[in-house]
């Protein structure tokens, strides 16, 4: 991100922290284990659960996406090699692949409007949910943390583009 934020009257834009992410797949008893071994409970779907320094988003019905600070990340593979010996499973790191930005403000979830399909209307898309979406043309992942704020997850590549875009619809929707 060429700038280090954007603040545009009620929206406000920054890079997002900088954590381990890591992708799992498996079925729920895989999946219980690989949750337990970061101290999280196996998410519903759709939504998020969170310990001391470890995020699981469950993304899909055997896909869940780990974000985990630096403290935690530095044992977790011994941790997950530990609880998930012989149990079928994918875990791949992509902490290179994407990166993340952070949404906030009165105005955040009408800009995010502009570029992805979702729902963001009260009781729609809540607090604690998070799913894979499109921003403008690019794939991504929003995880609403607050009801005026949000976690982008989104490929390297294609942040500049999702960034200047996310810009384009604060000026665009400001009265």
């Amino acid at each position: 991100m060429a700038e280090s934020n954007v603040d545009l009257a009620g929206f406000d834009l920054v890079a997002g922290p900088s954590l381990t992410r890591w992708v799992f797949q498996g079925r729920e008893a895989a999946m219980q284990a690989a949750c337990a071994a970061v101290g999280c409970a196996v998410p519903d779907m759709l939504a998020v659960t969170q310990a001391e320094g470890a995020t699981a988003l469950r993304l899909g019905p055997y896909e869940v996406l780990f974000l985990l600070e630096p403290a935690v990340a530095r044992g977790v593979s011994a941790a997950w090699a530990g609880a998930l010996a012989g149990v079928a499973h994918s875990l791949v790191e992509v902490t290179a692949r994407q990166g993340a930005l952070s949404v906030s403000g009165p105005r955040a979830a009408e800009v995010l409007g502009c570029l992805s399909p979702l729902d963001f209307a009260p009781g729609s898309f809540v607090p604690g949910t998070a799913t894979r979406t499109l921003l403008d043309k690019a794939d991504g992942m929003i995880w609403r943390q607050a009801e005026d704020r949000f976690h982008l997850e989104v490929w390297t590549s294609f942040l500049p583009y999702v960034t200047a875009m996310l810009k384009n619809a604060a000026h665009d929707t400001r009265f």
